[in-house]
């Protein structure tokens, strides 16, 4: 099977780097949660791990290029429908969809679509705000027709899930931590609370996939509404593009 990936930057799905023989995707944190889950519950196995060892399995599509696919693909006008302020993500998860249709049908196995976008605003992003994001994600991939696509909408953003592990005491009672600010100038943002917990400094990419590598951030115990909606859409992807519920 195929992992098609399209995310925002390195501290999430990850990114591309150039190599000597061309360019390399390098997964990032969130990209290990993925793989986590589907290695446990579907797979036996990691996708990125033998990605890295040189297997065709993962294709990362970058946030500019999946805008790109999007102008060229079927065309989603905002309006009461779709609402204005969600019609961004239908777009995408559009055009990951239709990517992941013809890679599927090229290829001939099964391509798992996720498609990664912050959930946060200005302020701690409101539970109905952030249910149109991922509504509009479904509605997208439901557009055309696919059906192995996975919204993954952190709320307000990713720091939230990793700070559910990594806080004292870890993975107990995470909700409420969806409803910090989302905004990294906030006096008790996120994102200063993560830098809190690594002696001041922001964690850098590198680190943040290690603690999930590493099980430092264990994504089988995080218990919390936005990332459990994540988990739900992603077993539901897998069972329809043929993968087993492994016990």
């Amino acid at each position: 099977m195929r992992l098609l990936l399209s995310g925002e930057g390195p501290t999430d799905l990850g990114q591309e780097k150039p190599t000597p023989g061309g360019v390399a995707f390098v997964p990032g944190p969130m990209a290990w949660i993925v793989d986590k889950l589907l290695e446990r519950y579907h797979t036996g196995y990691s996708l990125l791990e033998a990605h890295q060892a040189g297997a065709d399995c993962v294709t990362y599509v970058r946030e500019k290029a999946l805008a790109d696919l999007g102008k060229r693909g079927s065309p989603l006008l905002p309006g009461l429908k779709f609402g204005k302020g969600t019609a961004f993500f239908a777009r995408n998860a559009q055009a990951l969809g239709l990517l992941a249709k013809q890679t599927c049908e090229q290829e001939a196995q099964p391509v798992l679509a996720v498609l990664f976008r912050d959930g946060d605003g200005v302020s701690a992003t409101p539970t109905g705000e952030w249910q149109e994001k991922v509504d509009s994600m479904h509605r997208g991939f439901a557009l055309v027709e696919c059906d192995t696509g996975v919204p993954m909408v952190p709320r307000p953003k990713s720091e939230a899930w990793l700070l559910c592990a990594l806080r004292l005491p870890g993975y107990v009672n995470c909700a409420p931590l969806e409803d910090a600010s989302g905004n990294d100038a906030s006096p008790n943002s996120l994102k200063k609370q993560l830098a809190a917990l690594c002696g001041g400094e922001d964690p850098s990419a590198d680190q943040q996939t290690d603690w999930i590598v590493t099980g430092a951030v264990d994504p089988l115990r995080i218990d919390m509404p936005s990332f459990n909606a994540f988990k739900q859409s992603l077993c539901a992807a897998a069972q329809n593009a043929g993968l087993p519920l492994l016990p």
